[in-house]
């Protein structure tokens, strides 16, 4: 078995998933990047290996069990081992509320961002197991999957099931050394989020005021965090969301001026 640890990673193409490649690829791994778009991904392996980095890339739509069952196998016979997933990709859905969602769009966020995710983790857990690697797994929960919003509503509610996945993959598989854990971003400045969210001022500036720290967050930020729960610094922790979200999660309140008109 080659000792140059592996990573895949989904929806590596752009945003996320690509500044976790770049930073696994600083940390001295073999990098498998996964996409749906072609083009954008063969880019992604270019731009890793024109950089000397070790990049390889798969075509892949997660929420084909088979199609990735035949990636992860390439990637063992050619690398021999996988160490780490990061269960990057995921879509949005769409914005509308309870009182009118179309059903296929709820249906399509939980495909890719709930079942693609597990179909992947069973793909690379059988290697884990096969090949007795203590391997992490890292999936991408979200601030929204506890703090209800108007962001789109089958994002949400697939990003809640990815919190349960996350335990429940870490309660069956914690006996074989493998540790799954996830990251809970908050607005972070991907390409979709630039297109939308972040490229209308009124929006961006809300979304900066909910934060502790009153700023967006970079993709690479993302990326150190994941990062970090793949490697042996937090080899005692599984089961867990970490929140990156620069502060969202603790508190609704304005941290500016005390409502009580006491100044810091």
């Amino acid at each position: 078995m080659s000792e140059q640890k592996v990573v895949i990673i989904t929806g590596a193409a752009q945003g996320i998933g690509y500044a976790g490649a770049r930073r696994f690829a600083e940390g001295g791994y073999r990098v498998i990047l996964t996409d749906v778009k072609r083009e954008k991904l063969d880019e992604a392996v270019k731009t890793l290996t024109d950089a000397g980095y070790d990049a390889d890339g798969y075509e892949l739509d997660i929420t084909d069990y088979k199609r990735g069952q035949e990636v992860i196998a390439d990637v063992v016979r050619k690398y021999d081992r996988i160490d780490v997933l990061f269960n990057n990709a995921g879509i949005t859905g769409h914005r509308p509320t309870i009182l009118h969602f179309d059903p296929e769009q709820i249906r399509q966020a939980e495909e890719v961002n709930l079942w693609g995710s597990l179909y992947m983790i069973q793909h690379v857990a059988r290697v884990f197991v096969d090949k007795g690697i203590p391997g992490a797994i890292i999936n991408v929960s979200s601030f929204v999957a506890r703090h209800i919003d108007w962001s789109p509503f089958a994002y949400s509610l697939s990003k809640a099931a990815v919190d349960g996945l996350t335990r429940a993959a870490a309660f069956h598989l914690g006996k074989y050394g493998i540790r799954v854990n996830s990251v809970a971003p908050g607005c972070t400045k991907t390409e979709m989020a630039t297109k939308y969210d972040y490229s209308d001022p009124v929006v961006r500036k809300h979304q900066e005021d909910r934060t502790l720290l009153h700023r967006w967050i970079e993709p690479e930020e993302i990326a150190n965090a994941v990062f970090f729960l793949a490697s042996d610094q937090a080899s005692a922790i599984t089961g867990v969301k970490l929140p990156v979200d620069a502060g969202y999660n603790v508190s609704k309140e304005d941290n500016i001026e005390s409502i009580y008109g006491e100044h810091n």
